[in-house]
């Protein structure tokens, strides 16, 4: 046996996790005994083991009996229910996700990631059990599953996955209830004198991370047949399949963690490309000896003879999900560059990694080398690119494929990033991939040159090249970013030692430069980090990406910084420097405690962060009106600061000091100015925000904030606040006091678009609807009365215990407008029993609002 506990310890434990008595939970297990639903055993050591069966009887009985003396009936009657569809526009259990859309002919059906057909649902508890109790799937039930829930008052249960429905993200119930003439439960037989007590009429939720938890202390067979494991798609069978192999190689264990967290990023990967891509696929780019597939995200604002960047997928992952978790196609959108995405295929990698690690996909000219290269020709003869400027990054196998790539045909690429990779041919099969990865190869400088040399005909010059590792990665040791920097500076013949180093956001950072100054290699390490790429989420100008699995938000963008390392960062198309100089995003001011003294578009938070990072790496991250991608004296944008600092305060209007004449001071750098500005914002901010928290009311500071509409309120330095400062919070209840029926509380104010607006925001909410399949609580975004965005809950509780970051809302069918944007909470109850729904909000953000009225 392995993993787990036996009975008695469980059932202890279990109370805990439920958090009921312990002494409840000895009697039902007594029941259980005496009931002759498991054999009997002794306590103690003795005590035979808690199996996945045996948890899943323990915990129907604590769920589904509300008396202890109901136990073995409420297990009896729960664990033999059948899966019973859905009636068609029957009102199911379940959480929506997001505005409807319309469906393009027939609807379309949720499709649950478990095949439960012929499962009773005490069968399906236990195989899910199972699958929590097991490394290599435990993974895909924390990303898949939602819940479980038993409802007390009629005889019906349900699994809850997260999936896509009617063209949202929703929670759908596989639902479960008797079968044929089988009787309910004796306490709600009048028949057998049962009566209809109210207290009964209530629904029990658990959530999935309580049943893993619940999982982890089962206990299983070492050589078990996992009935629920075939179930999950061939894809994920041959991660276990490979995880037991790896069981008996030198770095097993090693191997194995590694793909219980691929199983994590797979499952990710799949539910974003269930979603709508922005990519497009292309065919017909070539003789494809790699079987790859090719596609392509062009700007609406593509200028001629635009750069090219190649972006490179890690294993599990997919083209659309690596663009979303990096953001390169936000960036594309920003500063006017177009993106290819190869994506590896199931059927030549089990993993779907790119097999930088094959013989015959590490030559120029074969395999999946040659793939790639037919891509960017086919991309640049059709889209009239600048072959001068062409780009490859990539991150895991997608940074040693990079690797491969600018080794194999450098003279097609002026620069490259490697995220988490290794040296190009730092291996040849499957065997020496897994050494490389676990334990990195050391090689002398020209040696690792060579090989470079060899792979081609090329012998210069040579791309620059971005080397991104975190010093925490035990998927890929941090050395291997150590022996590609070997051979990127031999190839360079520069010294190993690095010409700069510096602090960049706290992360160190070396540079190499030529001998006429140029930046030849980069190397940032990021401490702490785990496997994966460094994000920094978020609306601002140096943000981008999604925090997923392998995407690790640290603070500092390896997508932004890479792009103004290779140069793209300098220029702006022409609609972006449009939307710079129309204000860029507007912050809607939730939760910003002054927002009664400056306009909605402020961007003094983000001009206050690039301002501090401008001394850093000698970038300015100002916009073009500030002369963007320009060198400073000393790195420092000294007017960038002052005037990032007199917007912060309200002094000064955005853009107000772009043309200023740079001063007079040595070196362009006076100090006593920086100084006293400064100090002056910083008192302008500290009195205004004084002022306005001692004379206005919540309300009264709500509409100062420009909003408008009742059962909000802007809390000021409120705890439950992002960061501890401030919140909008909306609050709306039914079925308290004789309260039934629909009740809701909105607050809208104006907002002028520009043309390709999109919508932001920072939440967490409280949907408690868990009283009968039709009350409902829900919290909505609306533009001019039409949803954009939504979370609804419909007889189930939805609690949102960490802030959730909503990013990418299009509202391009409102552009060139001036919209209301709402917020609105909402409840509906149809009995005396409380439903309520709370939300908070923080940073609304518009990107291209043109002009919005004063907060």
């Amino acid at each position: 046996m392995t993993n787990g506990l036996a009975r008695y310890e469980f059932s202890e434990r279990l109370a805990d996790i439920l958090g009921e008595s312990r002494r409840d939970l000895r009697f039902r297990v007594t029941l259980m005994v005496s009931g002759g639903l498991v054999a009997p055993g002794p306590r103690g050591r003795g005590s035979p083991p808690a199996t996945p069966q045996y948890a899943a009887q323990l915990l129907l009985g604590a769920m589904a009996a509300p008396q202890q003396s109901q136990t073995i009936e409420a297990i009896r009657c729960y664990a033999d229910l059948r899966p019973t569809p859905a009636a068609p526009g029957g009102s199911t259990p379940r959480v929506l996700f997001g505005p409807a859309l319309p469906a393009a002919g027939s609807e379309q059906q949720p499709v649950c990631w478990l095949a439960l057909e012929g499962l009773s649902f005490a069968d399906a508890l236990a195989g899910l059990l199972e699958l929590a109790s097991a490394d290599d799937t435990r993974a895909l039930v924390a990303s898949e599953l939602f819940g479980v829930w038993v409802n007390r008052g009629c005889p019906v249960a349900a699994l809850q996955f997260s999936s896509w429905w009617q063209g949202r993200r929703a929670v759908i119930s596989h639902n479960y209830g008797l079968s044929g003439e089988s009787p309910p439960p004796a306490w709600l037989d009048p028949q057998r004198g049962g009566t209809a007590d109210p207290g009964l009429f209530h629904a029990v939720f658990l959530p999935v991370r309580k049943l893993l938890e619940i999982g982890m202390l089962t206990t299983v067979t070492d050589n078990r047949s996992n009935p629920m494991l075939n179930k999950l798609g061939h894809k994920v069978a041959s991660i276990a399949k490979m995880a037991q192999l790896a069981a008996k190689t030198p770095h097993g264990s090693r191997w194995e963690k590694l793909l219980t967290a691929l199983a994590a990023v797979q499952a990710w990967s799949e539910q974003v490309d269930r979603q709508e891509s922005r990519l497009r696929e292309v065919s017909g780019f070539g003789s494809n000896p790699g079987e790859l597939r090719m596609y392509e995200y062009l700007p609406a604002a593509l200028p001629p003879q635009a750069p090219l960047v190649v972006v490179l997928h890690g294993c599990t992952q997919s083209a659309a999900s690596y663009n979303k978790g990096s953001g390169w196609s936000t960036l594309a959108d920003r500063h006017g560059f177009a993106l290819l995405l190869p994506q590896q295929q199931w059927n030549n990698n089990p993993l779907r990694c790119f097999n930088w690690f094959k013989p015959e996909d590490l030559e120029r000219s074969q395999g999946e080398p040659e793939s790639i290269r037919q891509m960017v020709e086919h991309m640049l003869a059709t889209h009239s690119l600048d072959r001068r400027r062409v780009y490859v990054t990539g991150t895991s196998s997608g940074g040693a494929m990079t690797a491969v790539m600018l080794a194999t045909h450098p003279d097609l690429f002026a620069g490259g990033a490697v995220i988490a990779g290794v040296p190009y041919r730092a291996a040849k099969g499957m065997q020496e991939g897994l050494e490389t990865i676990f334990q990195g190869r050391n090689l002398a400088p020209a040696e690792w040159g060579e090989r470079v040399r060899a792979a081609s005909p090329h012998q210069g010059p040579w791309p620059r090249l971005s080397v991104w590792h975190g010093d925490a990665d035990t998927a890929v040791k941090p050395v291997n970013a150590e022996e590609l920097i070997k051979q990127w500076s031999h190839l360079h013949e520069l010294p190993l030692q690095p010409t700069l180093e510096m602090s960049v956001n706290g992360y160190p950072r070396r540079v190499w430069l030529s001998p006429t100054g140029e930046e030849l290699i980069e190397s940032y390490t990021i401490t702490g980090m785990a496997h994966g790429a460094a994000l920094d989420p978020g609306p601002a100008p140096h943000q981008c990406g999604t925090a997923a699995p392998f995407f690790n938000a640290v603070g500092i963008s390896s997508t932004h910084r890479i792009a103004d390392f290779w140069g793209l960062l300098a220029e702006q198309p022409v609609q972006a420097a449009n939307e710079t100089t129309a204000g860029g995003a507007a912050t809607a001011a939730a939760g910003d405690a002054s927002a009664g003294a400056a306009p909605l578009a402020s961007r003094a938070g983000e001009a206050e962060q690039e301002a501090r990072a401008a001394p850093e790496d000698g970038h300015s991250t100002a916009g073009p009106g500030q002369g963007a991608g320009r060198r400073r004296p000393m790195g420092l944008d000294v007017h960038g600061i002052i005037s990032a600092s007199l917007e912060a305060a309200g002094l000064l209007k955005s853009g107000t000091t772009a043309g200023r004449a740079s001063s007079g001071a040595p070196l362009g750098i006076d100090v006593p100015g920086i100084i006293s500005t400064a100090l002056e914002a910083a008192g302008a901010l500290k009195s205004v925000s004084q002022r306005a928290a001692a004379a206005t009311t919540p309300a009264a500071r709500l509409q100062a904030a420009g909003w408008e509409g009742g059962g909000w309120d802007l809390l000021l330095d409120d705890p439950r606040a992002f960061r501890g400062g401030s919140t909008l919070h909306g609050h709306a209840s039914s079925g308290e006091r004789g309260a039934l029926g629909p009740h809701a509380h909105a607050i809208s104010r104006r907002i002028e678009l520009g043309p390709r607006p999109e919508l932001s925001y920072l939440r967490r909410l409280d949907l408690s609807a868990a009283v009968n399949d039709y009350t409902s609580a829900s919290f909505r975004i609306l533009i001019d009365g039409i949803v954009v965005d939504e979370v609804t809950a419909i007889g189930m509780l939805h609690q949102e215990s960490e802030w959730l970051r909503q990013s990418g809302i299009d509202l391009a069918r409102f552009a060139n407008r001036t919209v209301t944007l709402t917020l609105e909470v909402a409840a509906y109850s149809n009995t005396y029993s409380s439903v309520h729904a709370s939300a908070w909000v923080e940073q609304v953000v518009i990107e291209d609002a043109v002009h919005l009225a004063p907060c």
